[in-house]
């Protein structure tokens, strides 16, 4: 049975994979100079999230400042930075929370935008 954390939410908040990747490898590192080592859990996820980030964290922190200028939902941000999608089609996909039409040039715009972002793998 895992064991329970004595933790206080100090704040809630939708993160990238990037982000999210940043802040689960800052408290893996303080957990293995505390204890030694860390579970397997946290291991396959500090590794799920370095795979399959498209961009590096200080990338992702500086797209989402930009997607913000946007008024795009939070959840639609998450989901461009995690997804780097490389057509108008792909992005349209990702536009379905949103409650307004974006327009293509926007979305072109947002796009282009993306190239300087995403690594290319």
């Amino acid at each position: 049975m895992a064991e329970e954390l004595d933790i206080e939410i100090l704040e809630e908040k939708h993160l990238s994979n990037p982000e999210a990747y940043k802040l689960l490898k800052k408290a893996v590192d303080q957990i293995r100079e505390k204890e030694g080592s860390i579970s397997i859990l946290l291991s396959k996820t500090l590794h799920y999230l370095s795979e399959f980030s498209k961009m590096d964290p200080e990338s992702a922190e500086a797209l989402r400042k930009v997607l913000e200028k946007y008024d795009l939902k939070e959840e639609t941000i998450i989901m461009i930075i995690n997804i780097c999608p490389t057509t108008l089609d792909e992005l349209r996909t990702l536009f379905e929370l949103e409650e307004k039409i974006i327009e293509t040039d926007t979305a072109n715009e947002i796009l282009e935008t993306l190239k300087s972002y995403c690594k290319n793998k």
